[in-house]
């Protein structure tokens, strides 16, 4: 994803998480090209991270950019979200 993930964009992210997950049990998405976030795509990542968990599956953020990091930890989820700050992990959608 790039630009902003918000009320207008944030389903279509929704979509593509949704697609990725009709494939495989586990979810790499690379947010470092993000450049502003709000709640509506908050809730998509956390869908998504919750989903992955029930299906057995694994979900990670790939080198989040700042103001994905500062939503994540004003609400108090950083910790719920795996983050793969490097790039370490291999990229499974975007």
């Amino acid at each position: 994803m790039q630009g902003e993930v918000d009320a207008a964009t944030a389903p279509r992210m929704g979509q593509t998480i949704d697609a990725q997950l009709a494939r495989r049990r586990s979810v790499v998405l690379d947010l470092s090209e993000v450049e502003f976030m709000d709640l509506h795509g908050l809730a998509v990542v956390m869908r998504a991270s919750r989903r992955t968990r029930v299906d057995g599956g694994s979900f990670a953020l790939e080198r989040p950019a700042p103001c994905v990091i500062r939503l994540l930890e004003l609400v108090r989820v950083d910790g719920e979200i795996r983050i793969l700050p490097d790039g370490s992990g291999p990229l499974e959608a975007a």
